[in-house]
Formats: structure tokens, C-alpha cells, sequence
């Protein structure tokens, strides 16, 4: 009888395996499927990354940040939601380099830095994105 009910099991996995395997071949993400409680069970054993939310954090030039205005964010944007979606959080390393310089750990510093700059910085909503979207 144990026998059986392992065999049971192991023919639903390779189901549930299948199953992901045709969305895989057709563009689809894990995420974007229906599954049941029992299924998510089975799907977090074999962690794919495609069942795993996405942040997309683009990183534009200093100048186009401070100015607000890139003309690729609209494409990367349309691009994302055609590809299971996600939020984008568009920054810049530069410009963030430059306010962590200031004054590496004082917040109040740093906004001080960010502000005479031209733009907030991003790093408190990247972060919280990141939480969130564990």
C-alpha cells in the first residue's frame, strides 16, 4: 500500500512538472498560473525562479535622473508588462554614490545631500520594494 501511494504522489509531481514545463515552452511565468494549495506545496520544492516576484530596478545616467527624463523608461516599462510585470524602480548609481559620500550613515544628511542635488534618492524605496515583494 506505501508503495502505491508513493507511486501516486510521484505521478502528480511529474504532472504538476509537466504542467509548468508547457507554460515554460509557451513564455509564461510560474506565477501567472492557478494552482492549489497542495500544488504550491510541490512547486516550492523545486524553487523556480520564474514563481518568484521581480523588481526591476533600471539605472539611467545622473543628469537624466536629476532631470526626470529618459527616453527609454516608457519601452523598459511596456517591455516589463508584457513579460509577467513586476514594479520598475528607475534610479541612478552615480547619483546615489554621490549622496551616500555625503554622509554614509546620517538619513538626515544624506536628504540634505540628495535635495541640493536636484532629486530624492531611491534607496529607501528600493529597499522597501525589496521587503515587500520577498
Amino acid at each position: 500500500m506505501k508503495r502505491t501511494k508513493e507511486k501516486k504522489k510521484e505521478e502528480e509531481e511529474m504532472e504538476l512538472i509537466m504542467k509548468v514545463k508547457d507554460m515554460l515552452e509557451n513564455k509564461q511565468h510560474v506565477k501567472e498560473g492557478t494552482w492549489s494549495a497542495k500544488e504550491v506545496d510541490l512547486l516550492n520544492k523545486h524553487l523556480f525562479l520564474t514563481s518568484k516576484p521581480v523588481v526591476f530596478l533600471v539605472n539611467i545616467g545622473r543628469d537624466q535622473y536629476i532631470k526626470q527624463k529618459n527616453p527609454w523608461l516608457p519601452k523598459i516599462q511596456e517591455y516589463i508588462n508584457q513579460n509577467g510585470g513586476g514594479p520598475m524602480i528607475p534610479y541612478s548609481a552615480e547619483f546615489e554614490s554621490e549622496v551616500v559620500a555625503e554622509a554614509k550613515d546620517d538619513r538626515d544628511a544624506q536628504a540634505a545631500k540628495a535635495k541640493e542635488l536636484g532629486a530624492p534618492s531611491k534607496i529607501d524605496r528600493i529597499i522597501k520594494a525589496g521587503y515587500r515583494h520577498l
